[in-house]
């Protein structure tokens, strides 16, 4: 006799069965004079390759990226120097219009040239 598929109290279940396979990543590292030297390896997947070069003071990161690419990245020590972004570049600007204002107003009160208007107020 064969189930009836239609019938309301014919019920299939079948468990579902998490698999959750974690990649763990993996680092090798070496002492460098140029990226270069880091081409001669046999680059596996999460597997990052970096090449460390004190001379320098540069990081080479070697690895294959999720298209299967080999890609060299190279990484400096900034020197404590910020890169301005576009909020800093604006605050410049206006902090340069404020000191020419600055300076067109006291040099109109040096000169004596300011007159002062009679305010008309009404109620």
């Amino acid at each position: 006799m064969y189930p009836n598929y239609n019938d309301p109290y014919f019920r299939y279940s079948q468990p579902i069965q998490n698999v959750s396979q974690q990649v763990q990543s993996q680092a090798s590292c070496y002492f460098v004079k140029t990226p270069e030297e880091l081409t001669g390896l046999n680059v596996m997947p999460n597997v990052f390759y970096l090449g460390i070069n004190r001379d320098k003071k540069e990081i080479y990161l070697r690895r294959m990226n999720n298209d299967g690419n080999i890609e060299t990245e190279s990484y400096s020590l900034s020197g404590g120097m910020e890169e301005k972004n576009d909020i800093k570049t604006i605050l410049e600007r206006l902090q340069n219009i404020e000191r020419r204002l600055n300076e067109s107003v006291n040099k109109q009160f040096s000169n004596g040239s300011v007159t002062e208007s009679p305010v008309n107020a009404t109620i």
